[in-house]
Protein backbone atom coordinates (compact mmCIF):
# COMPACT_ATOMS: atom_id res chain seq x y z
CA UNK A 1 0.00 0.00 0.00
CA UNK A 2 1.51 3.10 -1.27
CA UNK A 3 0.47 6.63 0.56
CA UNK A 4 1.47 10.21 0.29
CA UNK A 5 2.73 10.95 3.63
CA UNK A 6 5.96 10.69 5.15
CA UNK A 7 5.21 8.58 8.31
CA UNK A 8 1.55 7.24 8.29
CA UNK A 9 0.43 5.28 9.27
CA UNK A 10 2.45 5.10 12.38
CA UNK A 11 2.32 1.85 13.93
CA UNK A 12 4.35 1.41 16.53
CA UNK A 13 5.68 3.57 19.45
CA UNK A 14 8.79 4.29 18.51
CA UNK A 15 8.18 5.54 15.02
CA UNK A 16 5.61 7.77 17.00
CA UNK A 17 8.53 8.92 18.78
CA UNK A 18 10.61 9.60 15.70
CA UNK A 19 7.85 11.57 14.49
CA UNK A 20 7.56 13.96 17.29
CA UNK A 21 11.25 14.39 17.16
CA UNK A 22 10.93 14.76 13.40
CA UNK A 23 7.99 18.24 13.95
CA UNK A 24 10.74 19.44 17.19
CA UNK A 25 12.97 19.76 14.42
CA UNK A 26 10.93 20.75 11.21
CA UNK A 27 9.13 23.77 13.89
CA UNK A 28 12.86 25.10 14.34
CA UNK A 29 13.56 25.11 10.58
CA UNK A 30 10.62 26.86 9.75
CA UNK A 31 11.02 29.51 12.36
CA UNK A 32 15.01 29.76 11.57
CA UNK A 33 13.44 30.07 7.76
CA UNK A 34 10.80 32.33 8.23
CA UNK A 35 12.69 34.80 11.53
CA UNK A 36 16.26 33.83 11.39
CA UNK A 37 15.70 32.19 15.00
CA UNK A 38 14.64 29.59 16.63
CA UNK A 39 11.24 30.11 18.22
CA UNK A 40 10.41 28.10 21.96
CA UNK A 41 8.13 24.88 21.03
CA UNK A 42 6.12 23.95 23.99
CA UNK A 43 3.44 21.83 22.41
CA UNK A 44 3.71 18.81 19.53
CA UNK A 45 0.91 17.45 17.88
CA UNK A 46 1.05 14.35 15.31
CA UNK A 47 -1.75 14.21 12.44
CA UNK A 48 -3.09 10.84 11.73
CA UNK A 49 -4.34 10.10 8.32
CA UNK A 50 -6.11 7.12 9.13
CA UNK A 51 -9.24 6.30 11.14
CA UNK A 52 -7.29 2.95 12.79
CA UNK A 53 -3.57 5.02 13.43
CA UNK A 54 -6.01 7.75 15.28
CA UNK A 55 -7.39 5.22 17.37
CA UNK A 56 -3.50 3.74 17.88
CA UNK A 57 -1.74 6.99 18.59
CA UNK A 58 -4.96 8.17 21.34
CA UNK A 59 -4.02 5.05 22.99
CA UNK A 60 -0.32 5.75 23.07
CA UNK A 61 -0.99 9.45 24.14
CA UNK A 62 -3.42 8.24 26.88
CA UNK A 63 -0.57 6.08 28.57
CA UNK A 64 1.45 8.83 28.67
CA UNK A 65 -0.61 11.53 30.33
CA UNK A 66 -3.84 12.48 31.49
CA UNK A 67 -6.21 14.59 29.38
CA UNK A 68 -5.53 18.30 29.18
CA UNK A 69 -7.64 21.54 29.38
CA UNK A 70 -6.34 22.54 25.98
CA UNK A 71 -8.07 19.26 24.46
CA UNK A 72 -11.22 20.25 22.30
CA UNK A 73 -13.08 18.51 19.85
CA UNK A 74 -10.47 18.35 16.70
CA UNK A 75 -7.29 17.55 19.22
CA UNK A 76 -6.61 15.58 22.09
CA UNK A 77 -3.57 17.12 24.12
CA UNK A 78 -2.01 15.02 27.24
CA UNK A 79 0.28 17.36 29.48
CA UNK A 80 3.81 16.05 29.50
CA UNK A 81 6.97 18.02 31.02
CA UNK A 82 10.09 16.20 28.91
CA UNK A 83 12.41 17.23 26.42
CA UNK A 84 12.09 16.60 22.73
CA UNK A 85 14.57 17.40 20.42
CA UNK A 86 16.02 20.27 21.92
CA UNK A 87 12.33 21.63 22.88
CA UNK A 88 10.85 21.56 26.53
CA UNK A 89 7.75 20.26 25.37
CA UNK A 90 4.50 20.74 27.79
CA UNK A 91 2.03 18.74 25.50
CA UNK A 92 1.71 16.10 23.18
CA UNK A 93 -1.27 15.92 21.03
CA UNK A 94 -3.43 14.03 18.05
CA UNK A 95 -5.74 15.66 15.96
CA UNK A 96 -8.57 13.91 14.67
CA UNK A 97 -8.05 12.32 10.92
CA UNK A 98 -8.48 15.42 8.12
CA UNK A 99 -8.26 15.75 4.35
CA UNK A 100 -7.01 19.05 4.95
CA UNK A 101 -3.90 18.18 7.09
CA UNK A 102 -1.63 16.65 4.86
CA UNK A 103 1.24 17.64 7.22
CA UNK A 104 3.14 14.96 9.71
CA UNK A 105 1.93 17.50 12.17
CA UNK A 106 2.00 21.12 14.04
CA UNK A 107 3.45 22.70 16.95
CA UNK A 108 3.03 26.00 19.34
CA UNK A 109 5.44 28.66 19.59
CA UNK A 110 4.95 30.13 22.92
CA UNK A 111 6.64 33.60 23.26
CA UNK A 112 6.29 36.68 25.89
CA UNK A 113 4.78 39.00 24.13
CA UNK A 114 2.20 37.55 21.43
CA UNK A 115 0.60 41.34 20.64
CA UNK A 116 3.80 42.66 19.99
CA UNK A 117 5.22 39.50 17.83
CA UNK A 118 1.98 39.89 15.70
CA UNK A 119 2.64 43.78 15.14
CA UNK A 120 6.16 42.98 14.19
CA UNK A 121 5.71 40.16 12.16
CA UNK A 122 1.97 39.76 10.51
CA UNK A 123 2.07 41.44 6.75
CA UNK A 124 5.35 41.12 6.37
CA UNK A 125 5.45 37.66 4.60
CA UNK A 126 2.42 35.45 3.01
CA UNK A 127 3.65 32.52 4.80
CA UNK A 128 2.53 34.25 8.49
CA UNK A 129 -1.30 34.79 8.64
CA UNK A 130 -3.69 35.50 11.26
CA UNK A 131 -5.44 32.24 12.48
CA UNK A 132 -7.36 33.54 15.79
CA UNK A 133 -7.07 36.24 17.34
CA UNK A 134 -4.88 35.33 19.98
CA UNK A 135 -2.81 32.57 17.14
CA UNK A 136 -0.91 32.84 14.35
CA UNK A 137 0.20 30.28 11.61
CA UNK A 138 3.37 29.43 10.43
CA UNK A 139 3.91 27.40 7.12
CA UNK A 140 5.70 27.24 3.83
CA UNK A 141 5.94 24.48 1.04
CA UNK A 142 9.43 23.22 1.85
CA UNK A 143 7.87 21.75 5.42
CA UNK A 144 5.62 19.66 6.19
CA UNK A 145 4.41 20.95 9.81
CA UNK A 146 2.29 24.17 10.75
CA UNK A 147 3.43 26.05 13.58
CA UNK A 148 1.40 28.37 15.59
CA UNK A 149 2.65 31.35 17.81
CA UNK A 150 0.71 31.64 20.67
CA UNK A 151 1.05 34.04 24.05
CA UNK A 152 3.31 32.54 26.74
CA UNK A 153 1.33 30.66 29.35
CA UNK A 154 2.09 32.19 33.01
CA UNK A 155 2.64 28.57 34.27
Amino acid sequence: MGNNYRFSPIEDEKTFRKVLIYIQAELDKLSNKLFGKSLPITTLKVFPHYPEEYGYLMNIINKIGERAAISSVTSHYVKVNEMIGGSKIKYIGVRIVDPYRLQAGCGDYEIEDYEDFKKKNLGKSIFVRSFREDMLELWHPDFDVLGYVIQKDED
